[in-house]
């Protein structure tokens, strides 16, 4: 009756694409402008738009680092999914993702299949290891199978030879015991490591001298041991690729322990703990909005009776549990996986539930009140990968030694920044030359600007890239670059922004325009790029300059749109429909944004029109020489997200006390438009014209510094040499586009982009043939800070530049991976906010009979259920909101690039899952 009134209590308000929409609760107004999603931002360095994982190829996002050896039939293998399995693999073929699908022969002469990636642990050519060869006489043929891979012939020996082994390994288990149950202190307590590998565990476990190895008996005994003993030891998440073992602090250690013990002995700080959250829990469940989460302010004053009562050693238990989401997701089973569950069950608040998992564990810590109903815990799943930033110890120490260097840089205490200007002697004063900095209103880092410069008596105009110049302050010697090496980026998640460099000095002292410092004149310090263009796009002059602009004239891109837009054939896409948004709980609560844009007066004033339209006819030039190279441009539906109020929260990492909601963020997204904004183009285009010109400076002049590449397999198949050449065929001829129901069947056989050290190397996609760099974002990549040392060093006359080559190889593919985690990161993020309105509107009723128009990236296949079984489905992309779902219950084959309608018949916002149907 409960939920029955509240249902019927629920308010009618508008929806931006609803005739009307049902919402419990209204956000709470505010006056803060929304953080706008990077996908606008990033246009700057990318063709098209950001890319949203496909669902079903979800990886960790610390396996970017690293590929799994693969395992032979004949290897030995402990494999841990829903229990352990060890034994011979007698059968493999390849499976999804780039994974096997391994038979296992067990000791009991059945066999077991599994995935490769639930392998921990594996001995090589086990089967022809010396103790198999004894027991084993008859020969066998590895290599013959049958077309599923398995082992035509498996002999009956195989059984006893590993039955033999398992007791081998039981029994020098034993003989090593005391060295075992030492290891942790000698490790922890006396080396004073925090992680070891596999190797130096088990020599010395085993006494091995220092120059030689541990047997593979020994290594396979001392990872038996570290899998028993999983409260002193940590397996790292690619555990069978590094062998690498983190030991866990000693009063975690302790804490766990105490805490199993109380469980076992259901000792009273137990019991009482179950009595007081299972109160608390009931209260919630009947008070909370069954789908939203939030209460009435009425119910949070009462729920304080019951958030109240839980004690200091209640806090420990709800953070035992938070600890399992906490914990990296790796193959082996923590103590949290045995325990946690059975918390759970003993609440008896659950009993309608199948799976006692992770998921369940977030939905008790948002019962307790410790994640708000709209947290994205995933970041808290994977807070490992943006440690660098937040909750971390590490993060609470770069934030506070930025804060030290802002507050001394600003002050001028630091003796470590450079004082005085080391360029002076050939840096470029561009006097009163107009640069124009095109952005959006709500940017704080300004790190580049345009100019166009007429000389009287020359046909081509220089094209000037100004670049915001931190390097001026900071030496690669400095504390702010172990800072800046550390977290490689500015991280863009939806909720808020986290700058790379501290926002006082990105925003206010090294960006460019009129929030950022001046010298005496006026002036601000630049690296600026220049360059000379033929008719016919090609670069033919250039300079690299330490420089001084004055004045900077700052412009929106909307305002430069309306410039341009009559001066340019724009080829819309007819998938990607921008007329529509989406938001809840209704399109009101950005009203006081979009007021703003619509009221103001267009920043481009008369006087600069002549000079944007110079620009944009260079822009064009050089974007018609790319196209002619082979450069291929697609747009793609994809998501800009709004949220309001901003910055908003993120999730708690530790529980405190209970702390509900009455009412929830606001959510609009819409699609990225910067694919048809020639303003974003144009920008987009002169600042890869920025990273060429360092390129080719770098490379004519012998400078070492990290590349971009991009180049067609030359192994490719038939096959998808005949797909490379449809696609470049597709390309419009007069905008070199490629619409998206086209672009769809070619995004298999797009070459990744990689980092190197070789110039000259082509970036085939975007059609440049003779190298290219990034050294236009120095405020948000550290590269770029990297690329400014390695480049004024040369115009400085020094013989040794900063980083070696040996260094930068070294530091690039660090960075490389490093990039990649943060952008998977920042996906998944976008990925679980626009899931969550879908959420939301699903509540509403909305989504129940409205059609979504869907393309298919991925044609039919079979996929595992959770339940172990298999299903036929396809994915797809849904037009109106650029986040890919999963086709289920298909009754008919579909194809790539085919369009067809779907319902909404699932969602999971933490997986980042949406579930279609056809209609």
């Amino acid at each position: 009756m409960l939920r029955l009134a509240r249902q019927r209590s629920r308010v009618l308000v508008q929806c931006s694409q609803l005739s009307r929409v049902i919402v419990r609760h209204k956000v709470i107004p505010t006056a803060k402008k929304p953080i706008i999603s990077p996908s606008i931002k990033t246009s700057k360095i990318s063709q098209g738009a950001v890319e949203i994982i496909d669902p079903e190829t979800i990886v960790s996002l610390n396996d970017v680092s690293f590929r799994l050896p693969s395992i032979k039939i004949g290897d030995y293998v402990e494999s841990f999914r829903n229990g352990q399995y060890s034994g011979m693999v007698v059968g493999q073929k390849e499976s999804s993702g780039g994974l096997q699908q391994l038979t296992i022969l067990l000791r009991n002469g059945n066999t077991f299949t599994v995935r490769s990636d639930s392998v921990a642990f594996s001995v090589n050519d086990f089967a022809k290891s010396q103790q198999v060869s004894q027991i084993v006489t008859e020969p066998v043929n590895l290599n013959d199978v049958d077309p599923d891979g398995l082992l035509r012939t498996i002999p009956v020996t195989y059984n006893r030879a590993i039955q033999h082994y398992q007791r081998t390994l039981h029994l020098t288990k034993a003989t090593s015991h005391q060295q075992f149950e030492v290891m942790y202190n000698h490790f922890m307590n006396e080396k004073h490591k925090t992680t070891a590998s596999l190797d130096e565990l088990a020599s010395f476990a085993f006494k091995r001298p220092a120059n030689e190895p541990p047997t593979p008996l020994e290594r396979h005994v001392t990872f038996l041991y570290l899998v028993s003993d999983n409260t002193h030891f940590i397996p790292s998440r690619d555990i069978r690729a590094s062998n690498l073992w983190q030991l866990r602090p000693q009063e975690e250690c302790d804490n766990i322990s105490s805490i199993i013990s109380s469980i076992r002995e259901r000792d009273e700080a137990y019991t009482g703990f179950l009595s007081r959250t299972k109160a608390l829990i009931t209260f919630y469940n009947s008070h909370a909005d069954p789908v939203l989460g939030t209460l009435s302010q009425t119910s949070l004053d009462i729920s304080k009776h019951f958030s109240n009562a839980l004690t200091s050693s209640d806090i420990k238990f709800v953070n035992f549990i938070a600890d399992w989401i906490r914990s990296p997701k790796v193959i082996l089973d923590s103590p949290y996986e045995i325990f946690v569950p059975n918390m759970l069950k003993a609440l008896k608040l659950y009993d309608d539930t199948l799976f006692f998992d992770r998921s369940l564990a977030i939905q008790f810590l948002k019962q307790v009140g410790m994640f708000k109903p709209w947290d994205n815990v995933g970041l808290v799943e994977d807070a490992a990968v943006a440690g660098e930033f937040i909750w971390s110890k590490e993060a609470k120490k770069s934030e506070e030694k930025m804060n030290e260097f802002t507050t001394a840089f600003l002050s001028g205490k630091d003796q470590k920044f450079i004082k005085h200007d080391p360029y002076e002697s050939i840096r470029h004063d561009f006097g009163d030359l107009r640069v124009y900095t095109i952005d959006d209103p709500s940017a704080k880092e300004i790190d580049d600007g345009i100019s166009i410069e007429h000389v009287p008596g020359q046909k081509s105009a220089w094209l000037h890239v100004h670049i915001a110049d931190p390097t001026t302050y900071i030496s690669p010697s400095h504390g702010l670059t172990d800072l800046m090496h550390r977290k490689v980026q500015t991280l863009y998640l939806p909720e808020r922004h986290f700058p790379m460099l501290p926002e006082e000095l990105s925003s206010k002292k090294f960006s460019l325009g009129s929030t950022a410092h001046t010298n005496k004149d006026g002036s601000q310090y630049a690296l600026t790029f220049s360059t000379k263009l033929d008719g016919k796009g090609n670069l033919i002059d250039y300079k690299i300059r330490p420089s001084l602009v004055k004045n900077v004239v700052k412009l929106y891109y909307d305002d430069v749109d309306t410039l341009l837009q009559d001066k340019v054939n724009i080829q819309y896409d007819p998938l990607v429909d921008l007329t529509k948004s989406f938001s809840h709980p209704a399109s009101t609560a950005f009203a006081s944004y979009d007021n703003f844009t619509k009221e103001r007066e267009s920043t481009v004033k008369e006087d600069c029109k002549n000079d944007i339209l110079d620009i944009f006819k260079m822009s064009n030039q050089h974007a018609a020489k790319r196209r002619k190279n082979g450069a291929v441009f697609f747009s793609k539906a994809s998501p800009v997200l709004e949220l309001l109020p901003s910055p908003l929260d993120l999730p708690q990492i530790n529980f405190t006390e209970s702390n509900y909601a009455s009412s929830l963020p606001a959510i609009r997204v819409k699609l990225d438009k910067s694919a048809y904004s020639p303003a974003r183009q144009m920008v987009a285009e002169t600042m890869i014209m920025g990273g060429r010109i360092a390129s080719k400076f770098c490379h004519e002049n012998n400078v070492n510094i990290p590349y971009r590449t991009q180049s067609w397999n030359p192994s490719a198949s038939t096959a998808d040499r005949k797909l490379r050449e449809e696609m470049l065929a597709s390309r419009n001829p007069n905008t070199g586009m490629i619409e998206m129901k086209d672009m769809v069947q070619y995004m298999s056989i797009l070459p990744p982009s990689t980092v190197t050290t070789s110039p000259g190397l082509p970036h085939v996609i975007m059609g440049i043939e003779d190298g290219y760099t990034r050294a236009t974002s120095p405020l948000r990549r550290f590269l770029d800070v990297v690329v400014h040392w390695q480049i004024k060093a040369h115009l400085l006359g020094k013989k040794k530049a900063p980083f070696s080559l040996i260094h930068l190889k070294t530091l690039a593919k660090g960075i490389e991976n490093r990039e990649k985690q943060l952008s998977l990161l920042q996906q998944r993020s976008t990925q679980f906010w626009v899931i969550s309105l879908l959420h939301r509107m699903r509540a509403d009723g909305f989504t129940d009979t409205m059609e979504w128009n869907c393309i298919v990236n991925m044609p039919n296949r079979s996929a595992s259920t959770e339940l172990g079984g298999t299903m036929e489905m396809a994915t797809g992309t849904l037009l109106e909101l650029g986040i890919r779902g999963r086709i289920i219950k298909l009754n008919r084959e579909v194809q790539v690039g085919e369009v067809v309608k779907v319902r909404v018949s699932g969602l999971d916002p933490l997986l980042g899952r949406v579930n279609l149907e056809l209609i």
